[in-house]
């Protein structure tokens, strides 16, 4: 067990960049990247600056403990020039730049990782193994950062820019929901491997804009239909709002670029029989690709709102305060093929529409406010600029991203009750006006997001500190589960330096680390959630869970809640604050078992037979699991067919009266309907003595 204490930090912020540019790099490069993975808000960054979802998944998950939650599926950022002069002395105009290079990764060019401290180690042990849950942190230790995780992206650009990103993100709960991005963009003519200028270093380009987009697309959690999120989300709306901050007094009005699922006019039943269907939200009537399975469970599964706002933007690059008047120009959607081709509709360049200070909302978009479906996407754009820039100026742009919505427990609530009045159920009256109303609230708490962010940065990112997570070992234990984490009572605030542990919490995840994977989605509507599941004082570091059901899995995270005292400047004085309470969840699964048995006389298989439809009869979240039990201590099993093949064979050595089989063989092959013969042979009891084996058979129907 280990952790680095925290020191006290006053210093001033390391800038970051605007670069707004797609690099094309080296394959390498291109399979770079760092996550931002500590809140709610999960955010993945790409060492080529870009994202395209035809290529890799989607990112900016909220909540991240979900399966499929991600809401960002294209990003892109650039700059437009007005005018420059290559080495031959040839005029650049209106020349605009998506696809920047970075031939250069060595140092201080690439992806780096920053924490505060090191990441909590998780080790989790079961079948008799210890194995390591948490990933090994490759990243550099800095106790004086200013945030608890920072990613820097370096590279240059064409034509001759030094683009340094920085984005910051927060355990504190109240500002979980964001990440802050510090760009900074430094003109040195220079786009090579060399540091050699490669163009005429005593230009000035001239009326430079610079420019970023997030495809906010909704449509979370699902493959629902082609138009819902296996391509375009085309029954989703983007534009953007004028938010006045109510927590920075003078500080400039938030411009969120922001984006929310809307109706699809093609989907006009959520099954047979029922009301009449507005999918705003989508309540879930499928799963699996396209929706190729019915599940008619009704949770709300697009209920975030999804955007950025820029949070600073330089006026000049001598002069460094806050242009209050910036975004200039603001596109509400573009298409994915528009951005590909550097084509902004409307405009003969992608420069001229930066240029021109138009601000579209949706209002102005096809199809508003009907159908959405005249939409290809829903990607905002923004424009900042113009800037005029010699050798060795630089300009800082700061703005945040995030989500927020109504909670996943509020969503699977009111998805029921608006499921009970799709079907005609007595008393129901949560209708679809009440369920768009109540998801239309999360535009509010978008907002909210983006003040936090604004506030955040306007005080150097220095906010309250919640503790670290503590290191944690989960040990599978005969009818229990054993949890061990690490002593924080010593460990001071971050700001202070000191001691204010109050107390821990656990959290409990049933079946599947993520929630709602396809196989714990029911269409009863139940949903297998992390819980709380107890409370224990500062002076205790062990905990034995015996609420837990044989052959189960269980995932476990423990959280180190602060006694308020030393957050005396937040936005909630007093408040205690919980360390992540995704640092260190157990990705790997613990199984309550029991001891091995000194003889082979009652070994059983469950279920049997194991039926495929038999649904949440079977093991939850677990497709295919066997499980073997009454077992002795240690022994070998070894599964035959009816006609005589051995197909499997498992040395069970875990000490326990239980094993499970995912009824795959040794040629990695999943068995088919049959019946199937268990021998138990070379058996020993838990003191080593040797005791006699068994034949049992079972039964597969799939």
């Amino acid at each position: 067990m280990k952790l680095l204490r925290p020191q006290c930090y006053f210093g001033f912020i390391l800038v970051g960049v605007i670069a707004f540019h797609l690099a094309l790099l080296s394959a390498t490069s291109n399979a770079q990247t760092r996550t931002h993975n500590l809140g709610d808000y999960k955010l993945r960054i790409e060492a080529n600056d870009q994202l395209n979802t035809n290529e890799v998944d989607p990112t900016g998950e909220w909540p991240q403990d979900h399966f499929r939650y991600g809401t960002i599926v294209f990003y892109n950022s650039g700059h437009t020039v007005g005018k420059w002069v290559d080495s031959t002395g040839v005029d650049h105009i209106k020349e605009t730049f998506l696809s920047p290079v970075s031939y250069n990764e060595t140092e201080p060019y690439g992806i780096k990782e920053y924490r505060r401290h090191e990441p909590p180690e998780v080790w989790v042990y079961a079948n008799g193994v210890l194995q390591r849950s948490s990933q090994q942190f490759t990243g550099i230790v800095d106790p004086n950062l200013p945030s608890d995780q920072m990613v820097e992206v370096r590279y240059k650009s064409y034509p001759g820019f030094d683009v340094l990103k920085r984005s910051y993100s927060f355990t504190n709960p109240n500002h979980d929901d964001y990440v802050i991005h510090v760009n900074r963009y430094k003109c040195t003519f220079d786009w090579d491997q060399d540091s050699k200028p490669d163009t005429d270093p005593s230009q000035t380009m001239e009326n430079i804009y610079f420019m970023v987009g997030y495809s906010c697309q909704t449509a979370e959690g699902t493959y629902i239909t082609y138009s819902q999120w296996y391509e375009e989300a085309k029954d989703d709306w983007a534009t953007f709002e004028t938010y006045p901050s109510k927590l920075v007094t003078g500080a400039r009005d938030l411009q969120v670029s922001y984006c929310w699922d809307g109706d699809h006019p093609e989907l006009t039943a959520f099954e047979e029989g029922g009301q009449e269907f507005d999918d705003t939200g989508d309540p879930r009537f499928a799963i699996g690709e396209e929706g190729s399975t019915p599940m008619p469970s009704g949770e709300f599964v697009s209920s975030a709102y999804a955007g950025f706002a820029a949070l600073h933007v330089d006026k000049s690059p001598a002069d460094k305060t806050d242009d209050l008047t910036q975004p200039v120009s603001i596109m509400a959607n573009m298409s994915i093929y528009n951005v590909w081709d550097s084509d902004f509709p409307g405009f003969a360049t992608a420069w001229d529409w930066a240029a021109s200070r138009t601000q579209q909302t949706v209002e102005e978009q096809s199809g508003w406010p009907d159908d959405a479906m005249s939409q290809e996407d829903e990607f905002p754009f923004q424009a900042f600029g113009p800037y005029n820039m010699s050798l060795g100026d630089s300009v800082v742009i700061v703005y945040a991203v995030g989500a927020n919505g109504i909670s996943r427990n509020l969503a699977i609530e009111k998805g029921l009750a608006w499921r009970d009045w799709y079907r005609g159920a007595a008393g129901a009256d949560f209708d679809n006006d009440a369920k768009n109303e109540l998801l239309a609230t999360g535009k509010d708490s978008l907002f909210q997001t983006m003040d936090r962010a604004l506030w955040t940065w306007k005080r150097g990112l220095n906010i309250p500190d919640p503790l670290p997570a503590p290191d944690l070992t989960v040990r599978s234990g005969p009818n229990v589960i054993y949890l061990e984490w690490e002593d924080l009572s010593a460990i001071g605030d971050y700001d202070t330096n000191v001691p204010d542990l109050d107390h821990y919490e656990i959290y409990r995840k049933q079946g599947n680390f993520l929630v709602d994977e396809y196989t714990e989605i029911n269409a009863n509507g139940t949903h297998l959630l992390w819980q709380p599941i107890a409370v224990v004082p500062k002076t205790q570091n062990t905990f034995i869970d015996s609420n837990v059901v044989r052959g189960e899995a269980y995932h476990y995270a423990v959280i180190a809640v602060d006694n308020g005292s030393q957050n005396t400047d937040g936005l909630f004085p007093g408040q205690k604050l919980a360390s992540s309470k995704y640092a260190n969840r157990s990705e790997l699964a613990a199984y309550a078992f029991e001891p091995g048995k000194d003889n082979a006389k009652a070994v059983r298989i469950v279920p049997n037979p194991y039926i495929v439809k038999a649904g949440e009869f079977n093991f939850t979240g677990e497709d295919n699991k066997l499980l073997f039990v009454n077992l002795p201590a240690y022994c070998k099993l070894r599964i035959y067919t009816v006609t005589g093949d051995l197909i499997k064979t498992i040395d069970h050595q875990s000490g326990s009266a239980d094993e499970n089989w995912d009824q795959v063989t040794e040629y990695n092959q999943l068995v088919a309907s049959g019946v199937y013969i268990l021998q138990v042979d070379d058996a020993r009891d838990v003191n080593g003595k040797p005791v006699s084996g068994s034949i049992e058979k079972f039964v597969i129907i799939r």
